[in-house]
Formats: structure tokens, sequence, C-alpha cells
């Protein structure tokens, strides 16, 4: 009574494999019977979300906007140039590259980071003014 697979599928109305495919996965293995699976990608990380590889300046972008907004505002406004180029690089590229995210930020954390710049910039300025204005009328 054990038949081999060609007729146990003929038996059951389906139609009979191809030659040289395998029979499919049960749902309950380890493929789920979805198909072969990729590999894992070396050194056991994920493969990033679309396996596009970063826009040229899209992560220098993000770590100069949180180094503008946290240690030194100088950092800020090249932040903001080097976030412009990298969404230049990627809306040039047709799909080339990623990391539009992190050019953004990079981008927005430079604009802030620069604005509060000018700000201490302007402030520091009136203090100085106003300071200098009082002491040489004593």
């Amino acid at each position: 009574m054990n038949q081999p697979p060609d007729d146990q599928s003929r038996q059951e109305g389906g139609p009979p494999p191809h030659p040289g495919s395998q029979p499919p996965a049960p749902a309950g293995s380890p493929a789920g019977g979805l198909g072969p699976q990729s590999p894992p990608a070396p050194g056991g990380y994920a493969a990033a979300a679309g396996g596009q590889p970063n826009a040229p300046g899209a992560v220098p972008a993000l770590i100069l906007g949180i180094l503008g907004l946290v240690i030194c505002g100088l950092c800020a406004p090249f932040a903001w140039w080097q976030g412009r180029s990298a969404e230049a690089a990627i809306a040039t590229s047709g799909g080339q590259y990623g990391g539009k995210g992190m050019a953004t930020t990079g981008k927005i954390l430079g604009i802030i980071g620069t604005v509060i710049m000018i700000l201490a910039i302007i402030a520091l300025i009136g203090f100085l003014v106003v300071g200098a204005g009082s002491s040489s009328s004593s």
C-alpha cells in the first residue's frame, strides 16, 4: 500500500509533480511551505531593509547633527549641508541608495542646531553690547 508520491497526488485529484521537483514542505516544517530560505547574513547580522547601501553622507549627517545639538554647535551647519547632499544623492540615484531617513534626520538636527547657535551668538553679542554700555557710563 506504500505508493510513491506521484501516484498519491493523482489519487487526490492534484496534477502530477514536474520531473525533478521536490514535494512541498509540510506546514509545520522550518521552511513553512514557503520554498527555499535565504541563508543568514554573515556575522549574524540581519541584512538592511531593501539591501541598498546608504547614500554617501547620510551617516555623517546624522552623527554631525547629534553632535551639533549635544556637544558642539559648530557641527550643526555641516550636518545640514551633509544631509542636503545625501538627500540629493538619494533622489538622483534612482533607488540605488538608501538612508533617506538618516539624511533627513541629520539635516533637521543640523537646522535646529544652526538656529540655536545663531540665537546664542546674537545673545552673546547683546550681552557684550549691554555690558560694554553699562561699564562705560559708570
